[in-house]
């Protein structure tokens, strides 16, 4: 049995997948959007990549055509690394949150 079969015959293995992909997206958009109410804002581009993405992700299938939806996915990665990547170069010194 090929590993496509097996998808095949076990439709809730990509379902559990699912679940599991927005459940990690939903808690590190809640914990990019506790950093960014507390003074870091880039992490607010975090939060809306995972929006964007959530958006894609969940709304890809059913309602948005396969290109709209590889955009949605797409922006919002590219939008949460970034974010992250402008607090890491921007971000306050390592002495400062530890002052805090």
């Amino acid at each position: 049995m090929r590993l496509l079969d097996a998808a095949a015959q076990h439709p809730l293995l990509p379902t559990f997948a699912l679940i599991a992909l927005v459940y990690l997206t939903c808690l590190g958009a809640v914990l990019a959007a506790r950093l960014a109410w507390r003074g870091r804002t880039a992490y607010w581009l975090v939060v809306l990549g995972a929006f964007s993405f959530l958006l894609g992700a969940l709304w890809g299938r059913g309602y948005l055509s396969g290109g709209a939806t590889f955009t949605f996915l797409s922006a919002g990665i590219v939008l949460a690394v970034f974010g992250v990547a402008l607090d890491l170069i921007f971000g306050p010194a390592l002495s400062q949150t530890r002052a805090e």
